[in-house]
C-alpha cells in the first residue's frame, strides 16, 4: 500500500501523506484528492451496477397452474405463505377447466401445478397436500340424497356427468371406470363445476367428486353425500423434474402449508 501511494505522489508532483515515525495523516492536498477520489468510487460503483443491470437477464417469473376443484383455498393459502417469504419474486397463476386436468403441465405452459391425480404423466415429480373423501353430487330430491353415506355399488348404475374426454386416466378415475364391469353410463359432460352442478341440480345425473367440492359449490338443488368405501382423494403440487430449481421455494412453502392443513 505504502509503495502505491508513493508511486501516487510522484505521478501527482504533490504529497498525500505526512509520515512520522507514530502517525500518518493527510496533508491538504491529499484531504482535498481523497474526497474527490470518493466520490468518483461512489460514481463509478454505481455506474457498474447500472451497467450489469442492463445486462442482466431478467429472472423468470414462475407460472403456476392449478385445475377447478383443486385449488380452492389451498391455491391462496400457498399463494400468500409464499409471497410472505419471497415478497419479490414474480409468480403469475393460471386457471384450467377439466379439458385440461393435468393444469398446464402437459403442454408445458406452466413450471407447477396443483391438481388431482392421477394425471398420467410418467416421470411427473409431486408433493402431496391434502386428501379428501370422496362424494357423490346428487338432486336434492334424489332417492339416495337423505343418506348419511353411500357404497360404490349404489353409485354405479346411476347416470353420471363426466369431464370432456382428455389423455391419461383423470376422466375415468372420476366416472369409478374401475369399479365397473362395462361402460359408466355417461348423460353428459362439463367442462367446469358450475356447469357439473348445474347438470345436476336439473336432474341429469349424479358426479363424483370431492369434499371440498361439496363445501365450496353448494348449490340450491343439490346435496353431497360422502361414499364409505372409496379411498380419499388427493390434491399436489406437481412439476417437471428440469423445473425443479425454479420451484424449489415454492415447493419448501408447499410442505409448510401441507403441515398447516394436517394440523387442522
Amino acid at each position: 500500500m505504502s509503495h502505491t501511494i508513493r508511486d501516487l505522489e510522484r505521478a501527482l508532483g504533490v504529497d498525500l501523506l505526512i509520515r512520522t515515525t507514530r502517525s500518518v495523516e493527510l496533508t491538504p492536498e491529499g484531504t482535498v484528492f481523497a474526497g474527490l477520489a470518493s466520490q468518483l468510487l461512489a460514481e463509478l460503483n454505481s455506474a457498474v451496477k447500472t451497467v450489469r443491470g442492463m445486462g442482466a437477464t431478467p429472472q423468470e417469473a414462475l407460472k403456476l397452474g392449478y385445475t377447478i376443484g383443486a385449488a380452492l383455498e389451498i391455491v391462496s393459502r400457498l399463494l400468500r405463505t409464499y409471497r410472505d417469504g419471497q415478497p419479490d419474486s414474480a409468480i403469475e397463476t393460471e386457471e384450467f377447466d377439466f379439458t385440461d386436468p393435468t393444469a398446464g403441465l402437459r403442454d408445458r405452459l406452466v413450471h407447477a401445478a396443483v391438481v388431482r391425480p392421477p394425471l398420467g404423466l410418467p416421470g411427473l415429480v409431486s408433493v402431496e397436500l391434502a386428501t379428501e373423501r370422496l362424494v357423490a353430487c346428487l338432486p336434492d330430491d334424489h332417492p339416495l340424497a337423505a343418506r348419511e353415506s353411500l357404497g360404490v355399488a349404489d353409485v354405479l348404475p346411476e347416470p353420471i356427468i363426466a369431464a370432456p374426454v382428455s389423455p391419461g386416466p383423470w376422466r375415468d378415475y372420476w366416472i369409478l371406470t374401475d369399479y365397473r364391469s362395462g361402460p359408466a353410463p355417461v348423460v353428459a359432460e362439463a367442462h367446469t363445476l358450475d356447469a357439473e352442478t348445474h347438470l345436476v341440480s336439473r336432474g341429469v345425473g349424479l358426479s363424483i367428486t370431492s369434499e371440498g367440492v361439496g363445501q365450496w359449490y353448494r348449490r340450491p338443488g343439490v346435496t353431497f353425500v360422502p361414499i364409505r368405501d372409496l379411498n380419499p382423494c388427493v390434491v399436489s403440487l406437481a412439476w417437471w423434474p428440469e423445473d425443479t430449481a425454479l420451484v424449489a421455494e415454492l415447493v419448501a412453502v408447499a410442505n409448510e402449508v401441507r403441515a398447516g392443513i394436517a394440523g387442522l
